[in-house]
């Protein structure tokens, strides 16, 4: 088929990758000249780096825009008209309420029934960015204030995990599809049946507002365990029990799921705009207080979650922590993935700056994108240092902070800590190291969310 993806941001461009690398003809557009340049600059082998870093996606780029089957423009009137299927990729953040803002999607609306107006060829208009309930219909009335064909709106939201995105493309564990239109229905059962075995029953089929609460739902659903999760960490902390030993008997439960290990709260492009937004959409519609502040209690927590070390460094340290030089191994707001969107990292980072420390912080892929988000941020920067090496942010540290669980961190060289460290002490907020190694086998003190301390 041919395809067009409006919006080249996270979401277009893994979609549009992996639709062009089952075959289709896939071009993706956007306004911002940059963006497609360098999309274009990355395949064409001119830079060796692109916007956003996910495991195998820029050999997957590469082979499809060498096959001819991917490429990227700002003519948004030519891929329009080339598409038969049109997905809707661009960004709906937060406004100052919280509700999603969907002037860019309304916009890319506008910009399609213009293109209709001259071109009476049918066209499946198909929304994947996460949208409020009733878009779908909004965009029919808007296209079809232009639109002299025939044609249909689809709401169809992405179900990526950032740094694991790739997978969750080729590989999905179900596809949401909301429409009233067979002739839709049909096109993206075609367009979707590679992803599956024969005979597999992959793509749920529902009503547009359906699919567009359906995607909330999952997000709060996945949010409220992030926050439960943290809760009852920080309750067994304050009891000196052990939640590695809990989750072992929650996670088999196959009521719960996963989610289980505690942190600093969820970060992330999507969780707490998607809260927020389905909490502002509950107030819209008069629910009932009680129901709209339990997405405003997830959401409170979550953020307090955020500063949960403070305790444990004044603990160690006292109020201040003037004079200490702190490490911080982790920036992203999760593994595998260089997006600092909401992440732990600008909570923590900020309040040891405040406090007094210096610090000096790593991170294998999001220094660059740290640096330019705290950088719009009110925080004095003259004790902050970015290393290029892990190691090198421990050099003179009297501790070191693990917020971010790649993977170089897990099992870090102690000889090597010992060398470079001033003191021996270690706070682990994402329950990445191995607790009865920390007990039995190395000198350091060790403070982690859920844990009981090792103290030294």
């Amino acid at each position: 088929m041919k395809l067009a993806f409006a919006g080249a941001g996270f979401v277009g461009i893994v979609y549009g990758a992996m639709m062009a690398k089952k075959g289709n003809s896939v071009t993706i557009y956007d306004i911002d000249e940059n963006k497609i340049s360098a999309l274009n600059d990355f395949c064409e082998g001119k830079k060796n780096s692109l916007p956003i870093h996910e495991e195998g996606l820029p050999t997957i780029l590469e082979q499809a825009y060498k096959e001819g089957l991917l490429r990227f423009t700002t003519d948004s009137k030519q891929a329009i008209s080339d598409a038969e299927v049109i997905f809707l990729t661009v960004g709906t953040p937060s406004d100052a309420q919280g509700r999603a803002d969907v002037r860019y999607v309304n916009a890319a609306a506008h910009t399609i029934g213009k293109v209709m107006k001259e071109d009476a060829k049918y066209k499946l208009i198909v929304t994947k960015s996460t949208v409020p309930v009733g878009t779908a219909k909004r965009l029919e009335e808007i296209i079809g204030t232009y639109a002299v064909g025939k044609f249909d709106v689809a709401s169809n939201p992405e179900t990526l995990a950032e740094g694991k995105a790739v997978k969750d493309a080729e590989e999905p564990q179900r596809i949401i599809v909301g429409t009233e239109s067979e002739r839709a229905r049909r096109i993206l059962s075609d367009l979707y049946a590679p992803f599956f075995f024969p005979g597999e029953k992959g793509i749920c089929f529902m009503s547009p507002e359906s699919a567009e609460l359906t995607k909330y739902a999952c997000n709060t659903y996945l949010a409220s365990q992030v926050v439960l999760t943290n809760m009852f960490a920080n309750l067994a902390k304050r009891y000196g029990a052990n939640w590695r030993e809990i989750l072992e008997a929650i996670g088999a439960d196959p009521r719960i799921g996963k989610f289980v290990h505690p942190g600093l709260g969820f970060g992330g492009s999507c969780f707490k705009k998607d809260v927020s937004a389905l909490c502002q959409m509950m107030k819209d519609t008069g629910a009932v207080r009680e129901d709209y502040e339990v997405l405003e209690r997830i959401i409170a927590q979550n953020e307090a979650q955020k500063h949960a070390l403070n305790p444990l460094l004044k603990q160690v340290y006292g109020e201040s922590l003037d004079g200490q030089t702190l490490a911080v191994w982790g920036l992203a707001f999760k593994k595998d993935t260089n997006d600092v969107r909401d992440a732990a990292s600008l909570r923590v980072i900020p309040d040891l700056l405040q406090m007094g420390a210096h610090v000096r912080a790593h991170d294998p892929k999001a220094a660059k994108e740290f640096l330019k988000e705290i950088g719009a941020m009110d925080v004095d920067m003259a004790n902050l240092e970015i290393c290029k090496e892990k190691y090198a942010a421990t050099e003179g540290a009297d501790g070191l902070l693990i917020i971010t669980e790649w993977i170089t961190y897990r099992q870090p060289d102690f000889a090597e800590l010992r060398e470079k460290m001033r003191r021996r002490i270690i706070f682990d907020a994402k329950d990445l190291m191995n607790y009865q190694k920390m007990q039995e086998e190395t000198d350091f003190s060790y403070y982690a969310i859920g844990r009981p301390d090792i103290v030294r």
